[in-house]
Formats: structure tokens, sequence, C-alpha cells
């Protein structure tokens, strides 16, 4: 079970409303399968079917968390215009295999869906996620 505090699920979403119409992006950092941290990227793409991180941003963030002894533990984005589930893009493009795949929908008529992913070797396994207070 991956564990995300609601503050930072708040500013995940805050990112997303924001980011419209395009998707957005970002890390969130910690340890294991518990998230303390939230970073969000640029966005290099704003056609709002798909993403790509500021290459320069990511690697100085990655630089950060080995500095300070934080992993990566999840990737999050949204889909504005659809389902919170993997895009085929997104399964190609999945190049961290032990990282969470968070992904936010904003097509719900405001309800929260979102729904968190590993994505191996083209294959999307559902993962149970737990928002504390």
């Amino acid at each position: 079970m991956w564990i995300i505090p609601r503050i930072l699920l708040n500013r995940i979403l805050d990112h997303a409303q924001r980011s419209l119409p395009a998707e957005c992006v970002g890390i969130l950092s910690g340890q294991g399968k518990t998230v303390l941290g939230w970073h969000p990227l640029t966005n290099q793409w704003s056609d709002g079917r798909r993403f790509l991180a500021d290459s320069t941003e990511l690697i100085a963030l990655l630089r950060q968390l080995r500095e300070t002894g934080r992993e990566l533990v999840a990737i999050y984005h949204s889909h504005p215009q659809s389902a919170a589930s993997p895009s085929l893009t997104d399964v190609q493009q999945a190049h961290y295999p032990d990282a969470l795949y968070l992904i936010v929908s904003l097509q719900t008529n405001g309800r929260l869906e979102m729904n968190g992913y590993l994505i191996r070797d083209g294959q999307t396994e559902v993962q149970e996620l737990m928002i504390t207070d």
C-alpha cells in the first residue's frame, strides 16, 4: 500500500487544475512506499494529451533527492480529458519500474478520480493507495 498525505494530494490537484488545458507532471519523493515530498515539474508539451517533464528540472531534482537521502517514489500527471488510467503513451514511456505512476483525471464532475499503477514491461498493475491526514 502506498501512503500519500492529503496535503500533498491537494497540491497535486491544484497543480493539475492550474495546468489546464495541458497535463501536469511532477515527482513525489519519500522512502519506500511512503510519500514525503511534492515536486511539480514543467510540462514541455501543452497539447493536453501527453507530458514531457523539463529535463533540466528533472535532473536537478534527482540530484537533490540523492543528496538528501530521499527517493523518487512516484511520478504523477493529470488526464484533463480522460479517465485516471494509463494511456498507451503512458505505458510506452514508463521508464521507472519501481515507481508508482499516479494519474489524476479532471473529467469527474467534482469527484476525485485518482489511481496508482506500477508499469513494468508494458504491463500495468493497480496499486492500493492510502490517503493520510
